[in-house]
């Protein structure tokens, strides 16, 4: 059995959105120090590396991290390339029948592992996410921090698919796979009344 671990690693190195605040991780009980054991305590931002957007990020009555179905986050899933490194355009889309949940796979993988945070990224455009909700998309993944391009005024991108309840995951690590159908398990924290989190995210052939 084929299993790709498409999860970021949360170290202080992964860059966070800028104006978030960096991961850390500090002891709070070491053995080294004399404990009866290690004990970590984690600061990050609910959007840190690999995560997902709950419709909650951009709807106040959209579902919260922790009411989202395990059946959307669990499911064939096409992961699909995309050569722009800008826009994501309508004639970029793959045909949809049947697709209930697309990975896009862009430029952005050759630098998805830098240590600084890059503004310039493949994002997908506002009329490709309205065809992606037309056809009945029910969950979006790209290979960076936001589906939506860096600064983009009013996040329109985020509003139609947050509104329509597409469940998106930012921050994919792609780069050790093959674009074509896999099965993929989405599992975040789950925070009560969450408008997001960190995840671990998992293809398997």
């Amino acid at each position: 059995m084929a299993l790709w671990d498409i999860s970021l690693p949360l170290k202080p190195e992964t860059p966070p959105w800028p104006g978030d605040v960096p991961f850390s991780r500090e002891f709070s009980q070491s053995i080294d120090q004399g404990d009866e054991c290690n004990v970590s305590l984690l600061a990050m931002n609910s959007h840190f590396a690999t995560h997902l957007d709950a419709p909650y990020h951009f709807e106040e009555d959209g579902a919260s991290v922790d009411k989202i179905p395990l059946g959307v986050l669990i499911g064939p899933v096409l992961v699909h390339e995309v050569d722009s490194k800008d826009l994501i355009l309508p004639p970029h889309l793959p045909p949809l029948d049947g697709v209930e949940r697309l990975i896009f796979k862009t430029p952005n993988t050759s630098f998805i592992a830098d240590s600084h945070f890059h503004c310039e990224y493949a994002s997908l455009s506002l009329e490709a996410a309205k065809i992606l909700t037309g056809a009945g998309v029910r969950l979006v993944g790209i290979d960076y921090f936001s589906i939506e391009a860096y600064g983009n005024p009013g996040h329109p991108v985020h509003h139609e698919l947050c509104s329509k309840g597409v469940i998106l995951v930012e921050g994919l690590d792609l780069r050790d796979v093959v674009p074509d159908w896999y099965e993929l398990f989405v599992l975040p924290l789950k925070i009560a009344g969450g408008d997001g989190g960190p995840c671990r995210a998992v293809l398997r052939k």
